[in-house]
């Protein structure tokens, strides 16, 4: 009786492609003292502006930075479009060291989004890309209008934005 010798070759598995978000940086509003109300801007620049805040010397300021991430899964070099949809989710009050504050105006240099609106998606657009990974960083500034109860505050926001990834061209 002859034997049934069955020889399987495995071929590694194709890697998938995958898409993310990562927050770099938090908006940072700096250290600072509201002696009743006041507002300070970040600008996605980082231009600072404000009123009726006083400023602790040394303090960081800055816009909130982000990286969208698309990695093709492999050393492909043809040239691809990477569309995807960019949403920030803005905070309600917040409340830290005495200090109640809103933000609001958030601006962006993202193309088409400059002026963003919690809630409102922006197509984010990675043209040409011919590399493995794909990249695109943006920033988000904001105004924040503050009342004192008591006290001055640092305020460094997190600021939630979402991504999904709507087409590989």
């Amino acid at each position: 009786m002859a034997a049934l010798v069955v020889a399987l070759s495995l071929a590694p598995a194709a890697q998938a492609d995958s898409f993310s978000i990562q927050r770099t940086a938090d908006l940072r509003f700096g250290r600072f003292a509201v002696f009743a109300s006041g507002w300070r801007s970040v600008g996605a620049s980082g231009a600072v502006s404000g009123s009726g805040i006083m400023a602790v010397a040394g303090s960081s300021t800055g816009p909130a930075q982000f990286t969208l991430r698309y990695d093709r899964g492999s050393t492909s070099t043809r040239p691809i479009t990477v569309a995807a949809q960019v949403m920030l989710i803005a905070p309600g009050q917040l409340i830290k060291d005495g200090v109640v504050a809103r933000l609001s105006a958030f601006e962006s240099d993202l193309p088409g989004g400059s002026l963003l609106v919690s809630g409102m998606p922006v197509t984010v657009t990675i043209a040409n890309c011919t590399t493995r990974v794909c990249t695109a960083n943006f920033a988000i500034g904001a105004r924040i209008d503050v009342d004192r109860q008591a006290g001055g505050a640092d305020l460094t926001i997190p600021l939630p934005v979402t991504a999904i990834l709507l087409a590989v061209l």
